[in-house]
């Protein structure tokens, strides 16, 4: 029994000891470094490829850490820096691995694709999933991250940088939970969570966000950093609903399903998008209306539908639609359209990317207006067109494009074209290309192949039907010839009567004929006539002569220009030579052989020696030009390189000043030499460095002024001086003259450049001019000029906000102004500024009695023209003394301009004037309405001003008028206003104070007298009554006068009351009718004719009468200033004698009838200027 039990006890051991050894073995395998290195070893045996972990610490049970691991397969290679690694182990016998903390960095994968492998069939491309995915362990995997990922597609390609992967999951028998996948990488970012069930159909779901840094090719047009969204998939693997929604740069959303795609994919989607706009450049841009776009089918077959509208400046709004059906190898457009108010295109065929890219397409338009892209061509265009092609990687470019059909109307002119090009690699045909517009046609034809043939003409007899301003007429004829090496152009062009805009040209005259090979034959004959802009001519005419080949020639240039009177002619030859043609490096040089410049003033000026020059892409330079003209000299000389930059100098000396007559007054002249020079240096670089030094010294000198009455007085002056220098962004200038005795002008400026841009100023002018008497002759209209200017300025802040700080003084001044006939006395003007804001304006000057005061400003203005006010005070100042007029003044105006436009307020009283109209002799005559006088036109000095006035006149209590017999006191009030574009008008009324008038014997007293007006001042209102007393016969007659200047009324009262007759006799001789005489009687019908008395006629007839006589009337057919009083009678039946007497021009004649017969009779005039005597033959009807 006691064996049975030992034995049972030995064979125990082995069943208690096994385990526990394995279980040791196990625990030693997990829980140490060494048990874990020895797994890990052996576990990598079992890896397809080649595993390599170049330090392991810890254990599988108690937290593991790997460093330096390296993977090596055929298809990828990776390595990783550091891996932790912490297993819950306990939850392995659950059948669970739960991995409580995973952590990497450094991951770096390479894919390395066999590049030999077949491509798959396309059936390859489904990836059927089974009925299920059985898990035999669950894993659970609360959070890992994954730092520092590089990611190569491909050997030797860019990285895909990944900066974080943090991953949380839960994977069981059933289903994977995404608990949530953070990506963050320097493009964007990345945050998703969803699941998936492991057994048909697959249920899933999942919703992502993302954000995404746009490439600056995608972000300028965007006017956007990043794009960002919201993906939501929901279903299963036979159906999945898709939803996402765009967020930025613009609002997109994305509706619609999925079916099948894994297997035998099918989608039916549709997208709509809110209008945005697509920047295009600084200044251009594409706006998008809302729109949507409908894709739906399969790989293999598709449909594409797009519909919205685009505006893209100039053009106006364009609707877009496409509609298509596409493949694996192409899209079938049914078709893609454009319309709009601009017209109709339509795009329809098919465009291929099989192996490459081809296409077929049809192309027509309906109703295109060009005026959308260039508003200067209207019209209405027709187009149909095909092109065909393919572009391949290992096939030449083929391509054709056959114009059928151009039709319609462009600037009202009809419209036609058609033609073919063809491009077979590097071989271009066109077989024919003809296009008209109106009357003018463009032929080509020809090929560029490895020979040129290529032949083109044109016929434009009506330029101004292709573009507005464009007018003339432009023929032109020419071939290309040679090899695509060595190309030789061969034209001939004729143009007449050329313009565009304000520039135009009489002839134009083209031979060439010019190759880019060294010995290909140079013939140039250009011709040039009358090149002229609306200011006037430019170039009377130019002619350009080359001969010889590219690589050695000769230019003969010779031309006149200027304006009439003031021609400059010039000649000027040059040598030169392209040694290795147009081909080669273009390195020219050439020798100025002759340079003659002949200006309307100062003698011509001529090359002093030969000069050598020399230009390629890279450098270009000459050698010292020097021009003489007597003693003047001027040189020129300078270089350029790419890497060396600009050196250029100019050296002047001798120059005499009398070259400038050209530009001053007639009666100013220049006397004297100047000298001076300048060098440049502008240093290569992204921002160009300068440096310019100049200087002028002309010395002494004198000025020559010749006054009004032909004496010629000078004027010195020394030690002028003008100097400039520029160094980078820094500025230095100073200017001195000292006139004789006169004065002096000192300036001085620097500018100093600031980090933002500006120009920081400092600087000085002083000006002192002690006496002006020297510039009377230069000033017009004044006389007697006394005075001093005396100036001090000083300059600051920037170039972009300049500040002013100073005086401008003009004191002791003394003008004549002989127009006015007055002098004004004690002038002072003051110029002075108060801040960069406000420059301000005071003075006072005295005239007769009087003074006038002066106060203004000019304000400173951000934007347009600054405001300029003045105000304008007087009293009793003496404005006009002439021997027809004087006139005192008391002005209150305000006067306010602004660019062109003037506002003129306030009011002018006339306290005293004296007008003294000078009576015209008895000869003179009222000028004709007919009269035109034809003068030579007067160019405007600019754009007129804009005035509004509102001006009010005052007359005072000793305003006169003395003239054509009246003397008579004035008064009254006016209000002048004036607006831009409307004649002036006056509203008031002149009244007559106290007045007499004496005319052809008349003595009459004025006791009413006004003129209104309402309107122009040519034509005011009358209401005038003037009466003569004559105590002997106790009768008091009188005239009245009404209407308008241009059209008076007048009639004669009395009083008693009397006949018309009657009064107008009293009126005009003081007695009655019956005592009048012949000589009265002229009188009376002369107050008639110039009064214009109503009832005229009758007292002329009544008058005829009472004198005897059978013929008394006034006679006005040839019009008033002619008018004659002719008094008749007739003295026997056959004699007839006529006596008249002219109202105006007092010419007296005598005129004797005598019949001869009924019909025939002679007639005889005698006057103070002829006599004759005819011979009349009468025959009544």
């Amino acid at each position: 029994m006691r064996l049975l039990r030992l034995l049972s006890r030995f064979l125990a051991l082995p069943l208690i000891l096994v385990p526990a050894l394995l279980t040791a073995l196990l625990l030693l395998a997990v829980a140490t470094q060494p048990g874990t290195r020895l797994l890990l070893q052996q576990g990598a045996d079992f890896l397809p490829g080649e595993l390599r972990i170049g330090e392991i610490r810890g254990s599988l049970a108690g937290g593991l850490r790997l460093r330096d691991l390296a993977y090596t397969h055929p298809a990828l290679r990776a390595r990783a820096q550091q891996l932790d690694l912490d297993l819950e182990l306990a939850q392995l016998l659950r059948r669970t691995v739960h991995v409580a903390h995973l952590e990497g960095r450094g991951l770096e994968i390479t894919l390395t694709p066999d590049q030999e492998a077949p491509e798959p069939p396309p059936e390859a491309a489904a990836f059927p999933l089974p009925d299920a995915i059985p898990m035999p362990v669950t894993v659970d995997l609360p959070r890992g991250e994954l730092h520092e990922i590089r990611l190569h597609p491909a050997e030797g390609t860019e990285p895909i940088v990944l900066d974080r992967l943090a991953l949380g999951l839960h994977l069981d028998a059933r289903r994977l939970q995404l608990r949530h996948l953070d990506l963050q990488a320097p493009q964007g970012r990345l945050h998703a969570l969803g699941r998936v069930t492991l057994a048909r159909p697959y249920a899933l779901g999942l919703a992502a966000e993302w954000s995404l840094a746009l490439p600056p090719e995608a972000a300028r047009p965007l006017r956007a950093d990043r794009a960002r969204g919201r993906l939501v998939l929901d279903g299963d693997l036979t159906h999945l609903a898709l939803q996402h929604h765009l967020q930025e740069p613009m609002q997109a959303r994305t509706r619609g399903h999925v079916r099948h795609p894994l297997t035998h994919p099918d989608w039916d989607l549709n997208h709509r998008w809110e209008a945005f706009t697509l920047a295009l450049a600084e200044d251009r841009s594409l706006q998008l209306d809302a729109g949507t776009l409908v894709t739906r089918g399969t790989p293999g077959d598709y449909r594409l539908g797009l519909h919205t509208a685009l505006t893209a400046a100039p053009l106006p709004r364009q609707a877009l639609a496409l509609s298509a059906r596409g493949d694996p190898q192409g899209l079938q457009l049914t078709p893609l359209s454009l319309s709009g108010e601009t017209g109709q295109l339509q795009v329809a065929g098919r465009i291929g990317w099989t192996r490459g890219l081809d296409w077929a397409l049809d192309l027509r338009g309906r109703d295109l207006d060009p005026s959308a892209l260039a508003a200067e061509l209207p019209g209405r265009l027709q187009l149909q067109a095909t092109t065909r092609g393919r572009i391949a990687p290992d096939a030449p470019l083929e391509a054709r494009v056959n114009l059928a059909q151009l039709s319609g109307t462009l600037r009202e002119r009809p419209i036609r074209g058609q033609g073919e090009v063809r491009v077979d690699d590097r071989r271009l045909e066109i077989p024919g290309l003809n296009l008209a517009a109106g009357d003018n046609h463009l032929e080509a034809r020809g090929r560029l192949a490895d020979t040129l043939d290529l032949d083109f003409r044109l016929q434009a007899p009506a330029l101004e039907t292709l573009w507005p301003g464009l007018v003339g007429r432009l023929e032109a004829e020419g071939r290309v010839q040679g090899t695509p090496q060595a190309p030789v152009l061969t034209t001939r062009a004729r143009g007449s009567g050329l313009e565009l805009g304000n520039l135009g040209l009489k002839r134009l005259d083209l031979d060439l004929q010019a190759g880019t090979a060294v010995d290909a034959p140079l013939r140039l004959d250009l011709g040039l006539e009358d090149l002229h802009t609306a200011a006037g001519t430019v170039l009377q005419r130019l002619t350009l002569e080359g001969r010889g080949t590219t690589g050695t020639h000769r230019l003969d240039l010779a031309l006149e220009g200027g304006p009439a009177g003031g021609n400059v002619y010039g000649d000027l030859a040059l040598e030169g030579a392209l040694p290795q043609g147009l081909r080669g490096p273009l390195h020219w040089n050439g020798t100025l052989t002759a340079l003659d410049l002949r200006p309307p003033f100062g003698g011509p000026w001529g090359l002093q020696e030969r000069a050598a020059l020399h230009a390629s892409p890279s450098r270009a330079g000459t050698e010292p030009i020097c021009l003489m003209q007597d003693k003047a000299r001027l040189c020129l000389q300078g270089d350029w390189s790419g890497e060396g930059g600009t050196r250029a100098e100019a050296r002047l000396s001798q120059l005499p000043l009398d070259l400038l007559q050209a530009w001053l007054p007639p009666n100013l002249g220049l006397e004297g030499r100047v000298d001076g020079g300048a060098r440049l240096r502008l240093d290569p670089g992204p921002t160009p460095k300068w440096n310019l030094e100049a200087h002028l010294t002309p010395g002494d000198g004198r000025l020559r002024i010749l006054d009004e009455d032909g004496t010629l007085q000078t004027v010195p002056f020394r030690d002028a001086r003008a100097d400039l220098r520029l160094q980078d962004r820094d500025l230095e200038a100073s200017l001195g003259l000292d006139i004789a005795t006169q004065g002096h002008i000192r300036a001085r400026l620097r500018g100093r450049g600031r980090e933002d841009g500006d120009l920081a100023l400092e600087g000085q002018a002083r000006l002192t001019l002690e006496d002006l008497t020297w510039m009377d002759p230069l000033i017009p209209q004044v006389k007697d000029l006394r005075g001093r200017v005396q100036g001090d300025l000083d300059m600051g802040g920037s170039l972009r906000a300049p500040r002013l700080d100073g005086r401008l003084t003009l004191s002791e001044g003394v003008v004549t102004l002989p127009e006015a006939g007055i002098t004004l006395k004690d002038m002072r003007l003051d110029l002075h500024n108060e801040g960069r804001e406000r420059l301000r304006l005071t003075g006072r000057l005295r005239s007769g009695e009087g003074s006038l005061t002066l106060e203004g400003d000019v304000q400173r203005a951000d934007d347009g023209p600054p405001p300029v006010r003045l105000q304008v005070r007087g009293e009793d100042f003496l404005a006009l003394r002439r021997p027809d007029v004087q006139a005192v003044i008391s002005p209150d105006l305000n006067i306010t301009a602004i660019g062109r436009r003037v506002i003129v307020t306030g009011d002018v009283a006339v306290p005293r004037a004296l007008l003294e109209l000078a009576e015209l002799p008895p000869q003179a005559v009222e000028v004709s309405e007919d009269e035109v006088i034809v003068q030579e036109a007067r160019e405007e000095s600019g754009a007129p001003l804009l005035v509004v006035a509102r001006v009010g006149v005052t007359l005072g209590e000793e305003v006169r008028i003395r003239g054509y017999g009246l003397d008579a006191r004035l008064g009254g009030e006016l209000q002048v206003q004036q607006s831009p574009g409307l004649p002036t008008r006056l509203l008031g009324q002149i009244r007559i104070q106290e007045g007499r008038y004496k005319a052809y014997g008349q003595d009459l007293t004025v006791e009413r007298g006004l003129l209104l007006f309402q309107g122009p001042p040519e034509n005011p209102g009358l209401d005038l009554r003037a009466v003569r007393r004559i105590p002997a016969h106790e009768v008091t007659v009188g005239l009245e006068m009404g209407g308008t200047l241009e059209h008076p009324r007048s009639r004669v009262f009395s009083d008693p009351p009397m006949e018309e007759t009657e009064a107008l006799a009293f009126l005009v001789t003081g007695r009655p009718l019956s005592g009048a005489g012949e000589g009265d009687g002229n009188a009376i019908a002369s107050a008639i004719a110039v009064y214009g008395i109503e009832r005229g006629a009758f007292i002329i007839d009544r008058l005829g009468s009472e004198l005897g006589l059978d013929e008394f009337t006034v006679d006005t057919e040839t019009g008033l200033d002619e008018a004659a009083l002719m008094m008749g009678e007739q003295l026997s039946s056959r004699l007839f004698l006529r006596y008249s007497v002219g109202l105006f021009d007092r010419v007296n004649t005598l005129m004797l009838r005598y019949s001869l017969s009924p019909h025939l009779s002679l007639e005889t005039r005698s006057s103070s200027e002829n006599q004759s005597m005819d011979l009349i033959y009468r025959l009544e009807r």
